[in-house]
């Protein structure tokens, strides 16, 4: 009987659905495995009147798509199913694209949910409400979340917001404008409240609209005959957008071989303003003229996450520098043209101990495109970790670069617990990624036809499970200076790959490869990968302890369906019995 009812609740919301000219209809539930998402008849007003084309229960979220009403407000709310109230979201959350209004609701356990949505006021007044929305939690497998209780940025471990953090809404039009109290005083603009937050104790967690840019300097330029013909406005000329206003408040630095000091500079809106001028220049520089912008610095700051809400959201010639900082969330973001590295972390110190001391990053779910610099001989690279601990990199794209990710710029640079799960590598060089001094458990990557895959040097010791290599010249590069990297391969497939010597290929989990990795100076890391006092390991059934752990032969489709920003397809957990 209660199937008899659901379905016929199903068929009348089509009918509603129908009659709104709306033929587009795409409901997500699967309770009892049946179409058992419904309007709640009795909570209903003139509900005909709201056209909802799409409802789609995610991980930790849910999506809403409907017709954007000709006259009034729209309101969105939510609640656990079997709760008595609704809560609104914020209306930054209801995004209008056109004739169709995107809703996020965002920060969701697991669980089921109602979903009520309002329009108009008085005579027009309408409300419609979807039941029995299923929500699945986030996969957060690996070592950013080994061991902690208290989650990452500005969320617990459940998904939900933490209680006192808070939140701002930024895109391309309020970059400059967006505000946040802090402490008593008022920061304005992204720049600007992202380097205050060292002074906050609470959580933040920065929602992205859409994509934000900064500036660049010109592509193509004419050098003068020599150092003394470059003026401050000549320097001035070489700085340009042509994306609209400039995110304001970025350091800008010009150093080179023709200039006779360094300048320093600060982007304004329409430009940049001169700091100062360095009369003993960098010896370092080997360029004519060297320049970096677009870097956003933040310093000794924790728990922030940086979150993109819907497809468009991301960030064009932007860098973020995170140094001495900890428990920090980057996804759902699409990064292009960065002219340094997308993501930089760094903690400073050279002891084993100081290098270790920050980390807990999640990067995950983000889409990263090629980097350009126009002045810098060295690529960009999409992310790069130095001196920390515990990152997981996890359902990420990167797509037509050179130098990918890496972990450990020397060898005295120590990485201390790193996994990569269910990313893709497609068209990419190297460093997928580079690391030394780490140990690293790399599982259900998909790398395609890429000139060469990770390269484990000094030190590092690389757990790789269950990946699919295809069309990769080197599948592993394996190298070092006074020490080796060394790679234990397990269940792993390579599809037409230059395969090394030196990757030892185990035909068992358990077996032993010998190597030297101690990140931290301190601890054995030889065989973390079997210790559960160092490694998410289930000792009773001898495997990796995660959430979802896939076949190789089975990874191409998934990561391929998975990976990447603004994805609206939910992932699923297999069910485990109690």
């Amino acid at each position: 009987m209660k199937k008899i009812l659901f379905s016929l609740m199903f068929i009348m919301m089509l009918l509603i659905f129908v009659a709104c000219g709306n033929e587009n209809v795409t409901v997500d539930s699967p309770l009892d495995n049946d179409d058992s998402t419904s309007l709640t008849e009795d909570a209903d007003v003139n509900a005909d009147k709201i056209c909802i084309s799409s409802v789609l229960g995610l991980n930790e979220q849910i999506y809403v798509s409907l017709l954007r009403p000709a006259d009034g407000d729209c309101t969105v709310s939510y609640k656990e199913m079997g709760a008595e109230d609704f809560t609104a979201i914020d209306k930054e959350l209801i995004i209008d694209d056109g004739d169709i209004l995107n809703c996020y609701i965002l920060g969701l356990k697991k669980g089921v949910y109602d979903v009520r949505i309002e329009i108009g006021e008085g005579e027009n007044f309408a409300r419609a409400t979807v039941s029995g929305i299923d929500v699945e939690k986030q996969d957060r497998s690996g070592y950013a979340h080994f061991q902690r209780e208290e989650g990452i940025g500005g969320y617990n471990n459940d998904g939900t917001v933490k209680e006192n953090a808070k939140i701002i809404y930024v895109s391309n039009e309020t970059k400059n404008t967006v505000t946040l109290d802090v402490n008593g005083t008022t920061y304005t603009g992204l720049v600007a409240i992202l380097q205050a937050k060292e002074q906050m104790e609470e959580p933040l967690i920065v929602r992205v609209l859409d994509r934000i840019s900064s500036n660049q300097f010109k592509p193509e330029y004419k050098l003068p005959a020599n150092g003394n013909e470059i003026t401050d406005e000549y320097l001035k000329d070489l700085f340009a957008s042509d994306i609209g206003e400039n995110l304001a408040g970025l350091p800008v630095v010009y150093q080179g071989k023709l200039l006779d000091k360094d300048y320093e500079y600060v982007t304004t809106p329409d430009g940049i303003e001169l700091v100062k001028e360095i009369e003993e220049k960098s010896p370092y520089i080997d360029y004519d003229i060297w320049g970096t912008t677009g870097v956003i610095s933040m310093l000794n700051t924790k728990d922030v996450t940086i979150e993109g809400v819907g497809s468009k959201a991301g960030f064009f010639q932007v860098t973020f520098y995170f140094e001495h900082c900890n428990s920090i969330d980057i996804s759902n973001l699409t990064f292009s043209e960065y002219s340094e590295h997308a993501l930089d972390f760094l903690s400073g110190g050279r002891t084993q101990e100081e290098c270790t001391s920050n980390g807990w990053y999640w990067v995950h779910n983000n889409t990263f495109n090629h980097g350009q610099n126009y002045w810098d001989k060295d690529y960009p690279k999409s992310i790069c970790m130095r001196n920390m601990r515990n990152a997981t990199l996890s359902y990420n794209k990167f797509l037509n670069q050179d130098k990918v990710v890496l972990f450990g710029g020397w060898e005295y640079d120590y990485q201390l617990n790193v996994t990569l799960h269910h990313n893709y590598y497609l068209n990419c060089s190297q460093r997928t990624p580079l690391s030394r001094e780490s140990n690293i458990h790399n599982y259900n990557n998909y790398i395609a036809d890429c000139s060469r895959g990770p390269s484990p040097r000094t030190s590092t010791y690389l757990f790789s499970e269950a990946n699919y290599f295809e069309n990769v010249g080197e599948a592993y590069y394996v190298s070092g200076t006074e020490t080796w990297g060394a790679v234990k391969s397990w269940g792993d497939i390579y599809f037409n790959c230059d395969e090394t010597e030196k990757i030892t290929m185990v035909t068992a989990r358990d077996e032993v490869v010998e190597n030297d990795c101690s990140p931290d100076g301190i601890t054995d890391y030889s065989k973390f990968d079997t210790d559960p006092a160092l490694f998410y390991y289930d000792d009773e059934n001898k495997c990796s302890d995660v959430e979802l752990m896939l076949e190789a032969k089975d990874v191409p489709e998934f990561v391929s369906k998975h990976a990447g920003a603004g994805i609206l397809t939910r992932m699923d957990f297999p069910v485990v019995a109690e």
